[in-house]
């Protein structure tokens, strides 16, 4: 008997879809961001079953995996901004990486007040959309595909190197709370800092938990940003606690 084989999984496109998509201006401190961003995430999600179409429990689980949840501003990601730009010297001519960047707020800043900054994510679509991003804010940002989860990273990823490491809500699933801290404590140079921004997931805890026992010195920080909605007037009238923040040895 033949052994079974695993039905064949329909290929992908990127870009995923022609996304419908909008500029908005994000105000960071004095320092006001252009991004492009999707318009609405919940017609974009049922545009990209309508277009794949997934058959299979395979097809289903990688349609999932990437679907773009990166092509929203979310609150984290305001935040963490928020933070550095009241604390533009801490970012000043230093070497930078940010991990999960998705459209890419936080490196952009970080460009803007002067760092060099190495942005990384794993989504096939993202470099596309971060290329648009820093051009629109007249910088550049050289992009790595790296999956954080994954402890071995490409040549272009310099471990031990990074004055700061920047990620934005992140913590999704059990193994994140080990992964993230590991990643993100192979990156930094020797009295560099990570910055992590947080709206309060489930697995916030674990994480910082892992930090301690690594013997990361901890200051906490929070931020009142608006949602995220593809609604102006939803923005305007809810806000959200973030948490920012700040681990050093």
């Amino acid at each position: 008997m033949l052994p079974l084989q695993s039905p064949k999984v329909k290929p992908l496109q990127f870009p995923l879809l022609d996304y419908d998509m909008l500029t908005t201006i994000e105000k960071m401190g004095s320092i006001p961001l252009h991004l492009w961003s999707i318009r609405n995430m919940d017609r974009a999600l049922d545009d990209l079953c309508l277009r794949y179409a997934p058959e299979t429990p395979e097809e289903e689980s990688r349609l999932l995996d990437l679907c773009p949840y990166f092509a929203t501003i979310w609150p984290s990601a305001r935040a963490l901004g928020a933070f550095m730009s009241e604390r533009k010297s801490r970012f000043t001519k230093k070497s930078g990486i940010e991990v999960g960047c998705g459209l890419g707020l936080p490196s952009i800043l970080a460009a803007k007040i002067g760092s060099s900054v190495l942005a990384t994510d794993f989504h096939p679509d993202v470099p596309y959309w971060l290329e648009k991003n820093a051009s629109l804010n007249q910088v550049k940002i050289p992009y790595a595909h790296w999956d954080w989860t994954n402890p071995k990273p490409g040549s272009e990823i310099r471990p031990g190197s990074y004055d700061f490491v920047l990620a934005s809500d992140v913590l999704y699933e059990r193994r994140h709370p080990a992964d993230l801290v590991s990643a993100l404590s192979r990156l930094i140079a020797p009295g560099g800092s990570i910055f992590l921004s947080d709206p309060g997931r489930s697995y916030l805890k674990p994480a910082l938990e892992e930090f301690e026992k690594l013997g990361f010195q901890r200051a906490d920080f929070i931020f009142e940003v608006e949602e995220s909605s593809h609604l102006p007037e939803h923005r305007l009238e809810k806000k959200r606690s973030i948490q920012v923040f700040e681990f050093s040895c």
